[in-house]
């Protein structure tokens, strides 16, 4: 078995995305599925201009943050690149940043 790494990622979406990311939201969740399942994808939300003042406000949302446990930064950018989000035009792929990262702690929500 290949030796399996974490990489966090930080994906910006591109300006004024919001509507068009929920436009392709159903698509880009059943995209992560599999990759949950497999244990590949560990963690995964969107980054946010500011958290909502109020429940029912809906939060600004600036792009992606992604842990991926995968045998290389390759596979990863791969995973990236053909999620939905990227192939719409919702992410700004070239302003991704993909970082080796260690997880010292992990606990379930």
């Amino acid at each position: 078995m290949t030796a399996q790494y974490d990489y966090l990622v930080q994906i910006p979406d591109h300006p004024n995305a919001q509507q068009h990311r929920m436009r392709h939201l159903s698509a880009h969740l059943s995209y992560n599925k599999p990759q949950i399942a497999a244990g590949q994808l560990v963690l995964s939300g969107p980054t946010l201009a500011a958290h909502p003042k109020s429940a029912d406000e809906v939060p600004a949302m600036t792009g992606s943050v992604l842990l991926f446990r995968a045998g290389s930064e390759a596979e990863v950018w791969e995973l990236v690149k053909e999620n939905p989000y990227a192939k719409e035009g919702v992410w700004d792929v070239d302003g991704t940043v993909v970082t080796p990262f260690r997880c010292a702690v992990r606990t379930a929500l």
